[in-house]
Formats: C-alpha cells, sequence, structure tokens
C-alpha cells in the first residue's frame, strides 16, 4: 500500500527494536507520535512495519556541515554583476580647529552633514570618512570635486579644518565617536590604550575594485598580494611611519593568498572574523561589499594622487581576470 514512508505524511509510528542491526532493518509498531523519515517500507501485516533507514556515514556528515557554514560565510560577501569593476574610493581626514590643533569634533561636523551619506565617522572622534562610488574614473573625479566644495563651505561657517597628514601626533586625543549602535564602545573596551592610540593616529585612502563573484574575487585577490610591497611604496607618504603604527593596531597586516574559499575560511576562523569579516585588518582584503580593497594608502589632499591609486588598482585587478 505505501511505497515511501516520506510520501505518506498521516502515517505515524515508534520504533522498536533492531530486527537486523548489521543490514540496519528496523521494526516499527503503528503509534500516534511525529513519523521518522525512512526509505521506504518494506512490509505491512498486523500494524507491524518494516523498513530501512538511512545511515549518514560520519565522513559524509562532517563533510556536508562544512559545506554548510561555508556556505554562510560566503553569503556574508555581497558580490554584484551591475558594480563589477566599478570603483570606489574612502577618503580619511584629521579634524582640526583653526590654529591646526586636532580635535574630537566629528559628532558636531556630521550632524551638519546629515543629508549626505557619503560623509561618516571612524572610531577616532577626530577623524571624518568621505565616500565616493562605485563609479568610474572619471566619475570619482566629479565626486570628489563636488565634495571638496561642500566642504569647503562647512569648513567656513563651523570654523573648522581638515588635515591630511598621514600620521597624528602621540598626544592626540583618544576620544571615541558615539557609535550609535555601541559597536566602538564594545571594542574599546577590550582595547589596549596603545592600540587604540595606534589607530587614532593613522588615516589613509581605501580604494575598492567591484568582483562579478567569488571565484573571481579570489583568483584577483590572490594575485593582488603579489604586489603588496610595491603598492605599499606607492601609497607610502610618511616614510614608512603609518604602516609602522598600523601595524600596532593590525599584527596580521600583511595579505597571504588562498587556495581557495575554504581555505579563507578556515584562516576567518583562526583569526576571529568569520562572523565579522570586517574585522579582517590585511592591507588587502576581499571585502563585504563584493569588492576587492586596497588599504595601504596613506592620506593625501592631491586628488590626482587618489585618483592614480584607484587607476592603478582597477587596472591590476582587470588585468587578472581578463
Amino acid at each position: 500500500m505505501y511505497e515511501s514512508m516520506s510520501e505518506t505524511k498521516s502515517l505515524q509510528f515508534f520504533v522498536g527494536v533492531f530486527l537486523f542491526p548489521k543490514l540496519r532493518w528496523h521494526r516499527a509498531i503503528l503509534f500516534r507520535i511525529p513519523p521518522l523519515v525512512c526509505n521506504f517500507v518494506l512490509h505491512i501485516e498486523g500494524g507491524i512495519f518494516l523498513f530501512r533507514t538511512e545511515r549518514v556515514p560520519l565522513k559524509i556528515k562532517n563533510e556536508r556541515e562544512k559545506m554548510k557554514t561555508l556556505n554562510q560565510f560566503k553569503r556574508k560577501f555581497a558580490f554584484d554583476i551591475n558594480n563589477a569593476w566599478e570603483i570606489g574610493v574612502e577618503r580619511e581626514c584629521f579634524l582640526t580647529d583653526t590654529k591646526g590643533n586636532i580635535v574630537p569634533i566629528a559628532p558636531k561636523v556630521l550632524k551638519s552633514l546629515e543629508d549626505y551619506p557619503e560623509y561618516t565617522y571612524e572610531l577616532s572622534a577626530c577623524q571624518l570618512e568621505c565616500r565616493a562610488g562605485p563609479s568610474s574614473i572619471e566619475g570619482l573625479r566629479n565626486e570628489f570635486c563636488k565634495h571638496e566644495a561642500q566642504m569647503t563651505q562647512l569648513e567656513q561657517r563651523l570654523e573648522f579644518k581638515r588635515s591630511f597628514t598621514e600620521v597624528g601626533p602621540h598626544d592626540i586625543p583618544l576620544d571615541v565617536y558615539p557609535d550609535p549602535s555601541g559597536r566602538y564602545a564594545r571594542i574599546v573596551e577590550t582595547l589596549p590604550k596603545e592600540t587604540l592610540r595606534a589607530a587614532c593616529r593613522v588615516i589613509g585612502t581605501h580604494v575598492h575594485v567591484g568582483m562579478p563573484d567569488h571565484d573571481t574575487a579570489i583568483r584577483v585577490y590572490n594575485k593582488a598580494t603579489e604586489n603588496f610591497e610595491a603598492l605599499c611604496e606607492k601609497g607610502n607618504g610618511s616614510f614608512g611611519e603609518r604602516l609602522e603604527i598600523y601595524r600596532i593596531m593590525a599584527p596580521n597586516y600583511q595579505p597571504k593568498p588562498f587556495g581557495s574559499w575554504q581555505n579563507f575560511y578556515e584562516t576567518a576562523i583562526k583569526q576571529n572574523f568569520v562572523d565579522d569579516p570586517k574585522k579582517c585588518w590585511t592591507l588587502i582584503r576581499i571585502s563585504v561589499h563584493g569588492t576587492i580593497e586596497f588599504r595601504m594608502f596613506g592620506a593625501t589632499s592631491n586628488l590626482d594622487r587618489v585618483i592614480s591609486w584607484a587607476k592603478l588598482c582597477h587596472d591590476l585587478c582587470w588585468q587578472v581576470a581578463h
């Protein structure tokens, strides 16, 4: 009557004893509890059912679990074919008073920029970030020119200045921006003071290049790591001091190639960023935004230099993929 237990939702039964353990045959007696899933019913007689269960080998179970968690990790990265090869740039700066002293006024400045989502905060309340893109090289230049006009007006109105000096002084204020989510407050609870000081003292320029998919991203990332030292030299505007301080904050600053996404996932577990890939602080990284992110460039007020870095990173990624 029944060819498969899985095809009969109304059938309910209770597992009794093993009849033949080696063959995995079981005896079941009709009972009103939720049904157990099995492969197929062999025999029905007098309310007693004989069926064979599916026993998945432990090795296969472990492989399935690994694949499940790997896929969960991969879903944290939002690759978008529509933004593939587009460029995004994040420019950081210090905020100073009219005399040039670095001051923790980011909350005040950002309050006047509430209608401009391209401006955002950093861990230090003395820093500000401005974003452009995703866009083409030409689009980036236009966006940054517009930002400059906006900020010049705001500087005059609020009486402050921006500084693009890569490294702040050792006695820089250590005020942390009051992140609405409370994330920054939680971070600094256990952060050593010298690590916090290092994070507050350095600013930079980050370049993002959009990737179409996971496979392309890992391939491009691996090739980019081969150019790590040369890229660091291109972005060096402080005789190496910025990167020396950055290493205090992020000991795992140097990017390493990954043989596969499985290898990347295992590294994320070891370095404790599997749940939050933003905690990967390497100077080249696969970012959650679906990009390859280059983080080794220093801060600069020179827009031509920013555009040259963006073009360099874009061309490197494009050549690998094509």
